[in-house]
This record gives structure tokens, sequence and C-alpha cells, in this order.
């Protein structure tokens, strides 16, 4: 899965919408917008500024390889167990 397509299946999978996690990184949403359609040339402190305003990990955002869904559910399941 490409870093784009993540960023926007973790802010949906939250319930964030654009202008949400736009605001909470000071930019404009098309801006945000843009990082969903093609993130491949972020830099790092962006990442890292994202992961936040999604409330999940570095490598969590950016592990493009793993199976997503799965992991969300495993983490929902964790949260539920110790919350």
């Amino acid at each position: 899965m490409l870093l784009s397509k993540r960023i926007k299946a973790i802010r949906l999978h939250k319930g964030f919408s654009q202008i949400e996690i736009a605001n909470k990184l000071n930019i404009d949403q098309s801006t945000y917008s843009g990082y969903e359609r093609e993130a491949g040339n972020l830099k790092f402190n962006t990442v890292v500024k994202i992961a936040e305003a999604l409330e999940c990990s570095i490598p969590f955002l950016t592990d493009i390889h793993s199976d997503m869904i799965e992991e969300l559910k495993w983490k929902a399941r964790i949260n539920k167990t110790y919350i």
C-alpha cells in the first residue's frame, strides 16, 4: 500500500475529516489532500507530524507492506482490553 493510501485509510478508520487533520497540522485542507493523493516526497518531519495528527506511531504509518486492516483490528482489541 502506498504511503498516501495508508495515510487516508488510517484517517478514515479513525473517523477524522481532512479538515480536522489539516487543522492539527496547521496547514490548508488542500495541502493535506495532496498528501493523501501522492505522499512520495514528504519530508521526515512532515511524516512525524502526520503520525501525531493521526494518533499513530511512525512505524505503523510507514509500514506500507503490512496488512493494515488486520493491524487496526488488533490495536482496537488491545485498546478495549486495557482501557
